[in-house]
């Protein structure tokens, strides 16, 4: 069954980005503030919203906000994906990030490539616009319908000896971050390999022009080649699942996987990463785990295409070096999310 939470008076826009969506279903419902469902394993959910002057659709967070007192885990076994509309070129992704955010928490994992926005006058769809002779509507139209297919038919084949990439920025003799990723790739009886972004220097994004980089895509290589980023990138092709060890700088992510993100860009216009699951460790002094959790949201699983796993990040604080390691519920967490980890990979 679908299940669809929208936003209470959906404009002409979003109503037939709606319908696209639906095309293949047969049965689906929409979601009323009075009257939550219970959700069964297996269930898909549709958040349809529409930015008001605040960027948000206040309606979509009441819903949320019934779910959560309804179950902290409301989601639970569920597969999700977002629809947004904007009459203007702000918030579509700024507020996506925060519903999946939010979901996430509850329990439900969002398929690769789990969203279609649509801007004013649908101008962002005019890159694609570049190859294919059609309207820009008719882009959005097409890209909701397929995004409803794709919901309704995700399966993922069952992986015996699934494999992990872990990425981390950290210095590995005093990092928090280090110290709570090393706990959790030990826990794991699965194959891993480990990358340092902080042993070399990763150079960012050329910025080179959309002929030029599919040019290097299609010999399968960047204009900057050689440096750490292949290894990663080879390595996560025949992986199920990256694991992003992430402290908060600033309430942002390092420099570093800003770089990887940029750089990804050759890759992702060749491969789909659609089928392999994020996760992320996300370790602060203080507070901003859910603007670092966005950024990452936003930048892998939005841009890249990456599968959010269900409950995709760990985030704990701690201040001075290595003191992750005397918190006192830090064993538990640790092996919980570790099992809950490997039990997801095993079963796709």
């Amino acid at each position: 069954m679908l299940y669809i939470f929208s936003s209470d008076s959906p404009s002409i826009q979003l109503s037939e980005m709606i319908n696209a969506f639906c095309h293949s279903y047969s049965d689906f419902k929409f979601v009323a503030l009075d009257n939550l469902p219970s959700l069964k394993q297996h269930d898909k959910v549709l958040f349809a919203w529409e930015a008001d002057i605040c960027g948000v659709d206040t309606s979509i967070l009441k819903l949320i906000h019934k779910a959560y007192l309804s179950s902290p885990k409301f989601f639970s076994g569920c597969k999700g994906s977002i629809l947004c509309f904007s009459k203007t070129i702000f918030y579509t992704k700024y507020f996506s990030s925060h519903i999946a955010f939010l979901t996430n928490n509850m329990g439900l994992e969002f398929i690769g490539k789990p969203m279609v926005e649509a801007i004013e006058s649908y101008n962002n769809f005019k890159n694609k616009q570049r190859l294919n002779n059609i309207s820009l509507k008719q882009l959005c139209l097409e890209e909701c319908m397929n995004l409803g297919k794709r919901l309704k038919n995700d399966k993922h084949e069952l992986n015996q000896n699934p494999k992990i990439t872990a990425v981390h920025a950290s210095h590995i003799d005093r990092s928090n971050t280090y110290a709570l990723m090393k706990l959790i790739l030990d826990n794991l009886s699965i194959e891993k390999s480990i990358f340092s972004l902080a042993e070399e220097r990763i150079m960012d994004c050329r910025g080179c022009d959309f002929e030029q980089c599919m040019n290097f895509s299609n010999h399968g290589v960047c204009y900057y080649e050689g440096d750490k980023l292949k290894d990663i990138f080879k390595s996560l092709d025949s992986s199920q699942a990256l694991i992003v060890a992430c402290p908060n700088y600033n309430d942002s992510m390092p420099a570093n996987y800003f770089a990887m993100i940029n750089r990804m860009t050759y890759i992702y216009r060749q491969k789909d990463f659609s089928d392999k699951y994020l996760y992320a460790i996300i370790v602060s002094a203080n507070s901003g785990f859910d603007m670092v959790a966005g950024q990452i949201i936003s930048a892998f699983c939005f841009n890249k295409g990456f599968r959010l796993a269900p409950n995709f990040a760990l985030m704990e604080q701690a201040n001075e070096p290595l003191s992750i390691l005397n918190l006192p519920h830090i064993n538990q967490s640790m092996s919980k999310y570790a099992k809950d980890l490997e039990q997801k990979l095993k079963e796709n």
